[in-house]
């Protein structure tokens, strides 16, 4: 993340204020900026600065809000890339034709107010609201959610103004372009992709949804199976012996689902070798805890794993292929596994990995919780996993000896 980028709390401390901020998503979504601001403090003249992103002008609200105010979708069908979820735009009735920058903000004020009803506006206006899906930016990686997000966490009504930023020749402003005008107009910027990290640190997303005893081959382990709002997801905790004993921290292995190396062996990979020898090096012990998360191919799914293997086949690396395909080298996030370890009472810990990037989620997530120690695990070399070894090794920076 660049650092030129602001923290989550400056943002929420000027929406709070009433401030515009600047909101960017992934580079590999819309790649886009928005001006966002909460809905119950725009002035028209916050409205007039807007404007000025050439953006369409948008109130995000949830679902309660969209169901008091009848506010149907503008198309049944939404086949739109990315599913914004524009519902009929609307204008205060008051207004007389509503197209004004203190019209618009009055519609947008009372659009975010908790007693306004379907009377209080007309119907087609100048302001499109849009649905933002419960639980916000965890649910969807939106500017949608995101404004709303933001409101929300700066104790304000649930309800966000936002406005595409575009360049002067009508495209989207660049990265570089959306700094220099936040710059220019001393104005907080962040990414989506820090609000989800944040939330995810900030909230309590994680509950126990059941557990037992579950002999291996390994010895005795306890298996608790968590529930994560807002996410169907179901992440798993394999526990052995008492976490809480005295002596040196437990070892712990955050290991991602594959279904190709975990479940069928397969030699592409080295996943279901380190989920053994982590399981085994925690038997050994006697204690310890394996954190399953489901995140298949670093985080891109299954099927997209599948098509990045058929472009290894054709001559490139899996950074290469993932690129190809869209989307970074690693799209994990650790966010809901170090919520179970903190649920588990962990503070210090002895991280089972090669990977650098693990250690560090750990150090910038604001936790109480500590490696004091990468354990590394060395899996066996073959002739179809050597080239991704050493990828991870060259590119990914994963500790790994050298072939």
């Amino acid at each position: 993340m660049s650092s030129q980028f602001n923290t989550v709390p400056e943002a929420v401390d000027a929406i709070a204020r009433g401030e515009v901020v600047i909101v960017v998503d992934a580079e590999d979504r819309e790649n886009e900026g928005d001006f966002i601001c909460a809905a119950e403090k725009v002035t028209p003249e916050t409205i007039n600065f807007m404007l000025g992103g050439r953006g369409q002008l948008c109130v995000s609200i949830f679902p309660d809000a969209c169901h008091r105010l009848d506010l149907a979708p503008i198309v049944m069908q939404n086949d739109a890339p990315l599913k914004t979820a524009f519902l009929t735009p609307v204008d205060i009735r008051s207004a007389r034709t509503g197209i004004t920058a203190a019209e618009r903000s009055e519609t947008i004020r009372r659009l975010a107010m908790p007693d306004s009803q379907a009377d209080d506006f007309v119907r087609p206006g100048h302001v499109y609201p849009l649905l933002a899906k419960e639980g916000g930016v965890l649910r969807r990686a939106g500017h949608t959610e995101a404004a709303a997000d933001l409101a929300k966490m700066a104790g304000l009504q649930p309800a966000g103004a936002l406005c595409e930023i575009l360049a002067s020749d009508g495209d989207r402003a660049t990265r570089d372009e959306l700094l220099e005008i936040a710059s220019r107009n001393q104005l907080k910027i962040i990414s989506i992709e820090q609000l989800i990290a944040h939330r995810r640190v900030s909230e309590k997303l994680v509950s126990r949804a059941a557990s037992a005893e579950l002999p291996t081959r390994y010895g005795e382990f306890t298996i608790r199976v968590y529930s994560v709002r807002f996410e169907d997801q179901e992440p798993i905790a394999l526990v052995m012996g008492d976490l809480l004993a005295p002596g040196p921290a437990p070892l712990v292995r955050m290991h991602s689902s594959c279904f190709t190396g975990d479940l069928i062996a397969s030699l592409r990979c080295d996943c279901g070798d380190q989920l053994q020898l982590a399981l085994k090096r925690i038997s050994d012990e006697g204690r310890g805890a394996l954190i399953y998360l489901p995140q298949e191919g670093r985080g891109i799914g299954l099927a997209q794993k599948v098509r990045a293997y058929a472009l290894q086949d054709n001559g490139m690396d899996t950074v290469e292929a993932n690129h190809a395909l869209g989307f970074k080298a690693d799209m994990r996030d650790y966010g809901v596994g170090l919520q179970i370890l903190k649920d588990l009472g962990l503070s210090e810990v002895r991280l089972l990995t090669n990977n650098p990037k693990k250690t560090e989620a750990f150090n910038l997530r604001g936790f109480d919780l500590k490696v004091v120690d990468q354990v590394p695990i060395l899996p066996p070399v073959n002739v179809h996993n050597v080239r991704y070894l050493e990828t991870k090794r060259t590119k990914m920076g994963h500790q790994l000896p050298e072939p």
